[in-house]
């Protein structure tokens, strides 16, 4: 099995969480499984932060058309599964739309994950605008009973980035923030960014006092390995209704001409 994980974290930017990330897919993910890790092209923030950019509608909308071009690009290329390592599932609707094979979200796969571990979850994330941008993730989900409202914790991307490596710090401020949601009725935590999560997750903590914290990871990975068996067993997305109508071959490669895009791979054979 083939899974082609895409993240908002730009190539060449912090090697070491990419280089993490796929360190901890060997060990996560079932055997036989090969993940592929891609970011978006390096240097498209400049000197900013992904953090300071994806709170920002207009930017998204720009990383949505690249996410759908490497999305169209894994199905080519012969991948079992396409996912969004993004909490806020950048893409996922228009992805499932016109690929056969399996879309996953990070967002959707640890919110439902969550509600399996626990009555209520509460997001944990950094830096202002992810709460509101997670609230509403959370109602287009469904989800908006079984969740506390976001909560927001005290730290910048490059004390996230450096907590990769060096999480001591970090994890109090995490523990600090996820304690307050207990005591509002969190029964599950999710961190709000996989780059927060991979911070939590490598310094081994999966619970904090006796709430379970979803690892973003894992949760992904393993909802793309069910989602693949499902495929298998010839259950697949629904095709009805407009969210997930496909559009025919030959309109979809006219609308990316019109629009100055490369046309769509042709799929390898096997």
């Amino acid at each position: 099995m083939k899974i082609w994980y895409q993240s908002l974290v730009d190539a060449g930017r912090m090697p070491s969480y990419f280089d993490g990330l796929g360190a901890r897919a060997r060990k996560v993910a079932r055997p036989g499984v090969e993940v592929h890790f891609q970011g978006v092209p390096q240097g498209a923030y400049g000197g900013n932060t992904p953090a300071d950019a994806v709170i920002y509608p207009y930017f998204m909308s720009l990383h949505v058309q690249h996410i759908l071009d490497n999305a169209l690009l894994a199905e080519a290329e012969g991948y079992d599964v396409f996912a969004v390592g993004s909490v806020q599932d950048p893409g996922l609707e228009e992805a499932r739309s016109v690929l056969d094979i399996p879309v996953v979200g990070y967002g959707e796969a640890a919110m439902h994950f969550a509600c399996l571990l626990g009555s209520r979850f509460v997001v944990l994330a950094f830096r202002d605008g992810f709460d509101q941008m997670l609230d509403l993730r959370i109602q287009r989900l469904g989800l908006a009973t079984r969740a506390l409202p976001t909560m927001l914790m005290d730290a910048t991307f490059d004390q996230v980035g450096a907590a990769q490596t060096d999480p001591a710090q970090l994890v109090s401020r995490f523990q600090d923030v996820a304690r307050r949601a207990i005591a509002q009725g969190a029964e599950a935590i999710i961190p709000g960014q996989l780059y927060l999560s991979e911070a939590v997750a490598r310094a081994g903590v999966t619970r904090v006092d006796d709430v379970p914290v979803v690892d973003a990871l894992a949760a992904t990975l393993k909802m793309a390995e069910s989602m693949a068996d499902l495929k298998k067993l010839g259950i697949s997305v629904t095709r009805r209704g407009y969210t997930h109508a496909r559009p025919p071959r030959e309109l979809i490669d006219h609308v990316r001409r019109s629009h100055g895009r490369a046309p769509i791979p042709s799929e390898k054979k096997t």
